[in-house]
This record gives C-alpha cells, sequence and structure tokens, in this order.
C-alpha cells in the first residue's frame, strides 16, 4: 500500500504581501505523490444491492471504504456493506440485509 503525505500551504504566501492590502489565507493540500480522491454516497430503498459511477475514471483500481448511514432515522443501518465488484470506473456495493438509508464511502488511488 502506498503512502503519501499532505501538507497545507498558503497560496497567498508566495508573492509580497504589504500589511495595508493583506489577504486572508487561501490554503491548498500538496502532496509528494500523485493521489486520487473521490467521496460519494449510494442511496438504497428496501434493496441490498447498489452501484455507483464515478465521475472521473481512476488510472488504477482505487482503495475503498465505506460505511452504512441510517439517513432515514428507521434504525435499519445496523449492517455490514461491503464490495462486490469494483472497476476503475465503477463499483457495486452490497449488504447483509435488505435496508433504507445510504452507503457513504472513499475511494483513494496513491502512485507508488
Amino acid at each position: 500500500m502506498a503512502k503519501t503525505v499532505f501538507k497545507k500551504k498558503d497560496r497567498n504566501r508566495y508573492r509580497k504581501v504589504y500589511p495595508y492590502i493583506r489577504k486572508a489565507p487561501s490554503y491548498v493540500l500538496c502532496s509528494d505523490k500523485e493521489a486520487e480522491i473521490e467521496i460519494g454516497s449510494v442511496s438504497f430503498t428496501n434493496s441490498s444491492v447498489g452501484s455507483f459511477t464515478f465521475k472521473s475514471s481512476f488510472k488504477t483500481v482505487p482503495v475503498i471504504t465505506a460505511i452504512s448511514y441510517d439517513s432515514d432515522n428507521n434504525g435499519t443501518a445496523d449492517i455490514n456493506v461491503y464490495i462486490d465488484s469494483i472497476t476503475t470506473s465503477a463499483v457495486i456495493f452490497k449488504t447483509s440485509a435488505v435496508f433504507t438509508g445510504k452507503v457513504q464511502f472513499h475511494a483513494i488511488r496513491i502512485a507508488s
């Protein structure tokens, strides 16, 4: 598994700033390696299978973490979520039981 370090940099510090025209900080995260990150959620309505198509295709298959979320407050989110199949452009989630709610996930690819 690859590892990267993100550093927070202020873009307004790369030029001379005089006190009377001081700009508010504008932060950006910089990494020492190439990284692709996408987050999203899949809605489930009395089903146990859901799919999500990524907005942009990953170069290689990403690592995904997923968790169920009880968006309707009906107490049915106490289930297991697992990945049935994954490609560089889509992922299919399955659950251990039928439920109504959302599955929130993070898809991350870090170049080695």
